[in-house]
């Protein structure tokens, strides 16, 4: 008897410690919403003591300033979590080598055999890549611009109106 009423006793306190938890985390998150984005970037930078993203949204800032605080507080990750992380982070697999970074300058390569697919005025338009140019209704063409330009009968980028480049 004097367990169960202990057992009970216990549940009791720990629902009261989650509301009161749960409570704190609300309040703690619609304090973070009334601040301002630059407040937000300053919290940033004294919570993780490094600059916020560049363009990082208002939503995306409070969401992880939120976890931080609340990691801080309650543990964050724990250790079996850490664990993955850290092996994940450390993984021989990857390459620096095969990881290229694609600046907005750069133009894509368009590989052989690639289908390249536009809707234009209700019409569907299929180009296929080859080695040298590219084949549109069986006719071959030097580059994407002169399929473009015959299809809308107008100058146009062909990899822009083709989806290519911005």
């Amino acid at each position: 008897m004097l367990l169960q009423s202990l057992i009970l006793e216990k549940e009791r306190v720990m629902n009261v410690v989650v509301k009161v938890n749960k409570e704190r985390i609300t309040a703690m998150i619609e304090e973070l919403q009334a601040l301002s984005r630059e407040e937000l970037i300053k919290k940033w930078k004294k919570l993780f003591k490094t600059n916020s993203p560049l363009h990082a949204k208002k939503d995306l800032l409070i969401k992880h300033i939120a976890w931080e605080m609340q990691a801080r507080k309650q543990g964050g990750y724990s250790a079996q979590t850490q664990k993955k992380l850290e092996k994940l982070a450390q993984n021989k697999d990857i390459k620096k080598e095969s990881i290229t970074i694609i600046k907005e300058s750069q133009s894509l390569e368009i590989k052989a055999g690639t289908k390249l697919i536009r809707e234009y005025k209700g019409e569907k338009h299929e180009v296929i890549a080859l080695d040298k140019g590219f084949k549109y209704k069986d006719k071959t063409y030097k580059s994407l611009s002169g399929i473009a330009n015959d299809i809308t009968g107008t100058r146009w980028n062909g990899k822009v109106f083709f989806g290519i480049k911005k």
